[in-house]
């Protein structure tokens, strides 16, 4: 059994730290308490609609299995491109569908390309290694 390290001022740190969060979730849930119906409904759409778009961005690259053995036959990085190009072109268009409008301010713009920048992430990482289990068999 390993002993904690770190003596009383981790162990402070820790409680410390608990505490702050807790008093976070609570300001958050009283503060969604004194919303009006309008908030709360548009943080519920929102929620939903994120979900959404990440349960289709998570899906997505894993349907590459079907043709990625026809990519791997021509051999060229191009067709790789080309893929994962249209992978990141149908998250844009699902997200956007999703939002039905553009990202309107500055903190939107940069939550959308980072959301954006990790499904595209994600879809690569995925295909290398489906790439890697088509090579293998």
């Amino acid at each position: 059994m390993e002993t904690p390290r770190g003596g009383f001022i981790g162990r402070l740190g820790e409680r410390v730290l608990g505490y702050v969060a807790l008093g976070l979730v609570g300001l958050g849930g009283f503060a969604l308490y004194r919303m009006g119906p309008e908030g709360r409904t548009a943080i519920w759409e929102t929620i939903w609609r994120s979900l959404v778009w990440l349960a289709i961005s998570a899906a997505l690259p894993w349907v590459a299995r079907l043709f990625l053995s026809r990519l791997l036959e021509i051999g060229s990085n191009w067709g790789g491109v080309a893929m994962l190009a249209g992978l990141s072109v149908v998250n844009i268009v699902s997200g956007m569908l999703l939002l039905s409008a553009w990202p309107v301010g500055g903190w939107q713009w940069t939550a959308a390309l980072a959301a954006l920048a990790v499904a595209g992430t994600y879809n690569y990482l995925v295909t290398e290694y489906l790439a890697e289990q088509a090579e293998g068999n």
